[in-house]
């Protein structure tokens, strides 16, 4: 799953430095504003059906073709209502390019809603091997079209056409790659609704959320600050989505599978939301140290704004991966109401925060509402899934305060560093700060965490239980030489 996350973005950040070269932060933004009321529309049509059927243990063909035919029904929806709000969006945004743009969008989002739901079988055996091959296969196709057209035309119509060619593709892929042929049916829509209504309330609360700050930039400070924000957070949100969300995704089928043991969902908890620490903390908390070289280097000296909301949005997406496999224990215990409260909390936080700050402090406004909505969010669901499993809250916190240590020294170590070759001779040269701070942070990064590992007394734990899985690694990839015999 990892390996799936890093191709898929690994492609993703490919076409988004070529983009960000051949395309302007206005033609980002233009996609942005149809993006957030898509976003809205997809999610108030998303009842998680896929995660009905791995999170139930006993089912029959009728939950399969219920899950296809419901699927298909709020996908159509979805597309009509996309193509309805075309017209309003562009007279709230001022903007009439929005109109085609949608309406493509809402095709695609139709075509999608088609697609084989036996592929949900990948994840539910654990089947990840296929599960990669199916998401790389689709994020190629899209990756192609966008490229190819960006640079031939320079418009942000290969945007549409990407996420349209990505669509389509998984269409064909689903059918050619599972052998399940779901029928129409809803013999099973009662078992299903039961679990999925509340992920649909989740999906709304969480657009409110993630994508309510978004509105209020592209209302109040236009398309090209929204593109500025867009593309600033998704740099500053990489480690917490590309790196810790494979991990939850392969982890929810396991979760589900242990309800019934609440020790053993306790110790894997605990031990998952160390490894996420260990890996999530230093490459957050590292973007936001290095955020100004990585920005110029990246994207360019016109994207120069953009590093304030790098560097405060990299805090907050530290905190969103510190504690991301919540949503999976939440999911496998049947309890989806609690994060849709999680959810509505962070945006009746958030909302007047970005409209009090983003006027007097423009896009650093935006940026520090959302760290704040998320410290008060995240604290409240540490506490909440604490008491859910039955964790003392020592328990909770022993094994996470040595990644913690280390990856705030490393951080602490980069900017110093950064700011001495930035006075320097490498001033000029953005790339270079880079290739010299990097390893610097990871070498600083791992000696300390080890370090105070070892002074620990090497206990059972996140660290131990990584070494431990390096090492069958490279057992496994060790080549077995034949024996020679007289």
């Amino acid at each position: 799953m990892l390996l799936a996350r890093v191709a898929e973005r690994g492609l993703g950040l490919v076409s988004l430095l070529i983009l960000a070269r051949v395309l302007v932060p206005a033609d980002f933004g233009l996609v942005a504003m149809a993006m957030s009321v898509i976003v809205f529309v997809e999610l108030a049509s998303t009842f998680g059906f896929d995660l009905a059927l791995i999170q139930r243990e006993h089912l029959t063909r009728e939950h399969y073709d219920t899950a296809w035919t419901l699927q298909i029904a709020f996908g159509l929806l979805c597309a009509a209502l996309i193509a309805a709000l075309a017209y309003p969006s562009a007279w709230f945004y001022d903007e009439p390019r929005i109109i085609p743009v949608m309406l493509v969008l809402a095709a695609s989002r139709g075509v999608q809603s088609f697609e084989n739901i036996g592929t949900v079988d990948f994840r539910r055996r654990m089947d990840f091997s296929r599960e990669f091959r199916f998401s790389a296969s689709k994020k190629i196709v899209g990756f192609v079209i966008t490229v190819a057209l960006a640079v031939a035309f320079r418009t942000y119509w290969a945007l549409i056409a990407g996420v349209l060619a990505g669509r389509v593709a998984g269409l064909i892929l689903s059918y050619t790659m599972q052998p399940y042929r779901p029928r129409f049916s809803l013999a099973a829509r009662d078992d299903l609704l039961s679990f999925s209504t509340w992920v649909f309330v989740v999906g709304l609360a969480s657009f409110a959320s993630q994508r309510s700050s978004h509105l209020v930039v592209g209302r109040l400070l236009g398309p090209a600050a929204l593109g500025l924000y867009t593309v600033g957070s998704e740099i500053a949100l990489l480690p917490s989505t590309d790196l810790i969300a494979p991990i939850n995704r392969a982890v929810f089928p396991g979760f589900a599978r242990m309800t019934s043991d609440p020790e053993s969902m306790r110790s894997a908890f605990v031990d998952i939301l160390g490894v996420i620490w260990i890996l999530a903390l230093p490459a957050s908390l590292g973007v936001a140290a290095l955020a100004e070289p990585l920005v110029l280097t990246l994207l360019g000296n016109k994207w120069q704004d953009a590093v304030v909301v790098v560097q405060v949005l990299a805090l907050a997406g530290a905190l969103h991966a510190a504690t991301s496999n919540h949503y999976s224990a939440w999911l496998a215990l049947g309890k989806t109401r609690v994060t849709a409260l999680i959810e509505g909390l962070h945006f009746v936080v958030l909302l007047p925060l970005v409209v009090l700050l983003s006027r007097p402090l423009g896009l650093a406004g935006v940026a520090y509402a959302e760290l704040a909505a998320t410290v008060i969010s995240v604290s409240v669901e540490c506490l909440m899934i604490s008491r859910a499993l039955g964790l003392p809250r020592l328990a909770y916190l022993k094994g996470l305060w040595r990644p913690l240590i280390a990856a705030a020294t490393m951080a602490i170590a980069v900017v110093m560093l950064v700011a001495e070759l930035a006075a320097g001779a490498l001033a000029a040269w953005p790339l270079l700060q880079l290739a010299a701070t990097i390893p610097a942070g990871v070498l600083t990064y791992a000696s300390t965490l080890t370090m105070l590992w070892l002074l620990a007394g090497r206990p059972r734990g996140a660290e131990s239980l990584l070494l431990e899985r390096i090492l069958e690694i490279s057992r496994a990839a060790r080549p077995v030489w034949p024996r020679r015999y007289p």
